[in-house]
């Protein structure tokens, strides 16, 4: 193909393998002339000497003087250069973002990256709405569900654990679909941690209050007397604090690597491991009913499966059905235990 200048009659081939937009404004090499030229119907017009001057400046200005601003395709080729192609799908935003741009007399570079970021934007929205997540942004930007995570950029670490665990025993849908699937175990771990710490010092202080309280008639019972013997502790308070902590993460990590493993089963594509460790350190919070004399550690122990169950519907978006097969493997864990207590309760 070749183009022909309409002043000095200058022509070049132009190479097979280059692409043209619809219309260009090309410059003659021999007399510096400039003029439109379209592939379908060649020379255009000539532009004069302030309309080259305006279509130096960047790009649209030269079809704008003349009145066909609006046939010029947003793939056409201004100066040598093109500006970038709107995305199927969204051609409206992009575009008006480039009219926006030459507007305000950006030049051509400065009109290129705007369009650019805004198709990209758009981009990104159109493929987000075509896998449904189209509310992913605001659900990983909802970190207030989970002050933990923050701590302690307001209000200190104390105030960042107590909405913690107020947010996972009052509102747990709103505060575990707020999980990242890849984010640290690290906050998680310490927040389970001082669970755990919390949990194991009440414990000791209510055993210590119990068994002062036996003392008198234990003295009289011998039987009473012995049972006292078994339950006191046979190391000091903090030894079996580190001994408890260690075995309780342990503990954690099995449990969330079976239940993990359960899940790949039946939902591979939404579990990680990274989300159910969360989900399980975070649901220990109800844990620290044990405060509550008797049966504080049961109702607690009651609350935080409720909570873990929530936790993963939510956060892992399964069904009930799916939810629960999950537990499957800690029944078989905890089932024989169980069997056992009751067995040695009914002898």
């Amino acid at each position: 193909m070749n183009i022909v200048c309409p002043q000095c009659g200058f022509s070049r081939r132009l190479p097979e393998d280059r692409q043209l937009g619809e219309v260009v404004i090309a410059t003659c090499p021999q007399c510096a002339c400039r003029f439109r030229f379209s592939i379908r119907d060649g020379v255009l017009a000539i532009l004069d000497s302030s309309q080259q001057a305006d279509a130096k400046k960047g790009g649209f200005r030269a079809d704008k003087l003349q009145g066909n601003y609006s046939a010029l395709p947003p793939e056409a080729s201004i100066s040598g250069r093109e500006v970038p192609k709107v995305s199927k799908g969204f051609p409206q935003d992009g575009r008006r973002i480039a009219d926006k741009a030459q507007a305000n007399d950006q030049d051509e570079e400065d009109i290129r990256e705007t369009a650019r970021r805004a198709y990209a934007r758009e981009a990104a929205r159109f493929s987000q709405a075509e896998r449904g997540e189209e509310h992913q942004d605001d659900i990983q930007q909802a970190s207030s569900s989970n002050p933990w995570d923050n701590a302690p950029a307001s209000g200190g670490w104390l105030q960042a654990f107590y909405q913690t665990v107020l947010y996972v025993m009052f509102a747990a849908p709103r505060f575990f679909v707020s999980l990242r699937s890849h984010a640290s175990q690290l906050r998680p771990l310490s927040f389970y941690l001082v669970v755990c710490v919390i949990q194991t010092v009440v414990e000791r202080v209510w055993a210590s209050v119990f068994m002062s309280a036996l003392a008198p008639s234990a003295a009289t019972d011998p039987q009473l007397e012995n049972l006292l013997a078994m339950l006191a502790p046979r190391s000091d308070f903090a030894l079996g604090l580190l001994v408890r902590c260690g075995l309780l993460v342990l503990q954690l990590y099995v449990f969330a690597a079976l239940m993990y493993l359960a899940y790949r089963i039946v939902a591979r594509e939404q579990t990680s491991f990274s989300l159910v460790f969360q989900i399980m350190a975070y649901s220990s919070a109800p844990a620290l009913l044990c405060v509550v004399p008797a049966l504080g550690s049961l109702a607690g122990m009651v609350w935080g499966l409720a909570c873990l169950a929530v936790g993963c519907k939510v956060a892992l978006r399964l069904n009930w059905a799916q939810t629960l097969f999950g537990f499957v493997p800690l029944m078989l864990v905890f089932g024989p235990v169980l069997l056992q207590v009751i067995t040695v309760l009914q002898g």
